[in-house]
């Protein structure tokens, strides 16, 4: 037992994500893959992953989330070079400063907007832009490790367990659901705001007694993007304030499913009127924004990186920062957020496996076929399983959309709330977690130490939304 306890103690992320790679591997070779048509299971067989598929998962997990491990490099720009502007170091300073003796409000407010945030827009990505502004402050309050990570990306897998409107994995899977059953994003919702609203309220309960508890000894956060104090006092704030807000509005415009979720057209419309409008023969302003411009509110991840890299040109204009300062700070900031970048890059290989051989179908069928009918404890076996391998909440709809129609039957609706929360829920434990590993990563928190704090949050809501399931189907 030492010498596995020793064993994690260093690089223990790597580690973690290696094993779960490794049993990922290991499945393939015993256990079947199929396919389900018509509640049918086809039994296909084994797609054993040898050693060249290991290494080739690489190359294919880097080009199926390019777009994520990009928008999480530029993150590192983005900051690498505002950490050092004048105007940003004082902007944080003079926050922390009116914050300090209030750290509890800062902490409940900052999970209560990001969780709401991951819930309602449409790419979880796109809030991780607000998440080191959230650690710079927390640093200079001086707060732990485990209280920052937790009013930053624990707050996004809050906001992923309690999906209202948003979440680009809750989108998918309504996708690929619609092949078998007509299924839109507000069945359930009044539930899964009271989910959200569940989940927040015990995840802020035991956030407040673990700050609380903590003693002098415990570390404080890890700051990727340390943000120095600003010794001139002449520096202006204002412009940094603007430029950040356009930054935080655009967000919102741009990845709030205005069209489907509200039917709100004005976006679309404005976006349609904008492009076709001509300055004689020529649609001039098309030229200028791009052929790849979108509406707002059916942005990609590429869509805010255009954002942020003007306000990144005008603020470094703004507060006087030469060329050769902006190419440094550029590079050290990619250099700082590469080793979370290789960590999501290994996670995702966990997907690739499971896509070249959806083993994962044999198993939940098995689960679901244990007993004739839907049952929501099964239901949640299964759904735990899948979230576990899937990493794309969306490929679980195309590969277990079936069972949830055919199967589930009038308990449909239970169904997709049942894998949609738990999915949620598995991201604060599993090794196969995006935002967790990622943020454990950026943090420098041991996987062991994380679960030695959430554990009983995640015992505790699991009781809870399987009490919620169970009312659901037998009352």
């Amino acid at each position: 037992m030492k010498k596995i306890k020793s064993m994690f103690e260093k690089h223990d992320l790597f580690k973690i994500v290696l094993l779960a790679i490794l049993v990922t591997v290991v499945l393939t070779w015993v256990v079947p893959y199929g396919q389900i048509a018509s509640g049918t299971y086809t039994k296909i067989g084994l797609a054993r992953q040898g050693i060249t598929d290991v290494i080739l998962a690489g190359v294919y997990s880097g080009s199926l989330f390019i777009q994520q491990l990009i928008f999480v490099i530029f993150i590192g720009v983005f900051y690498g070079v505002l950490s050092h502007l004048s105007g940003y170091k004082a902007l944080v300073n003079k926050i922390a400063d009116k914050l300090k003796g209030k750290e509890k409000i800062f902490v409940v407010v900052s999970s209560l907007i990001v969780a709401l945030l991951t819930s309602i827009l449409s790419q979880v990505y796109a809030v991780l832009i607000f998440i080191p502004f959230i650690i710079n402050i927390a640093s200079k309050l001086k707060l732990d490790k485990i209280t920052t990570f937790l009013c930053s990306f624990g707050a996004m897998i809050v906001g992923v367990l309690g999906a209202t409107y948003g979440t680009d994995g809750l989108t998918s899977f309504i996708y690929y659901l619609n092949y078998y059953q007509a299924v839109t994003i507000v069945d359930e919702i009044a539930i899964r705001f009271g989910v959200l609203a569940l989940a927040f309220v015990l995840y802020s309960f035991f956030m407040l007694q673990h700050m609380t508890k903590v003693t002098k000894k415990e570390e404080k956060a890890e700051d990727l993007f340390v943000v120095e104090d600003e010794k001139s006092k002449k520096v202006k704030v204002w412009p940094m304030i603007v430029l950040l807000s356009v930054v935080a509005i655009f967000v919102i415009l741009g990845y709030v499913n205005w069209s489907d979720n509200f039917e709100i057209a004005a976006f679309t419309n404005f976006h349609t009127w904008l492009t076709e409008l001509k300055i004689g023969e020529y649609t001039i302003l098309s030229y200028i924004l791009g052929a790849n411009a979108t509406a707002l509110g059916t942005w990609d991840l590429y869509s805010i990186m255009v954002i942020m890299t003007l306000v990144l040109i005008i603020s470094t204009i703004v507060y006087r920062m030469k060329f050769d300062e902006i190419v440094d700070n550029a590079l050290d900031g990619i250099k700082k957020i590469m080793k979370p970048v290789i960590l999501l890059l290994m996670v995702y290989c966990v997907f690739v496996f499971v896509y070249w051989c959806p083993f994962t179908a044999t198993i939940c069928n098995w689960i679901t076929k244990f007993v004739d009918g839907f049952n929501p404890f099964l239901a949640t076996i299964s759904a735990f399983v899948s979230s576990l391998f899937h990493i794309d909440f969306g490929y679980a709809g195309y590969v277990l959309g079936d069972i949830l129609t055919t199967t589930y039957g009038e308990y449909f609706n239970i169904g997709v709330l049942i894998y949609t929360t738990i999915n949620g829920l598995v991201q604060f434990v599993a090794p196969t977690s995006v935002l967790l590993i990622l943020g454990l990563s950026y943090m420098d928190i041991s996987y062991k130490n994380w679960l030695k704090y959430i554990w009983k949050f995640a015992l505790i809501m699991l009781a809870f939304l399987v009490l919620i399931f169970a009312l659901l189907t037998y009352v």
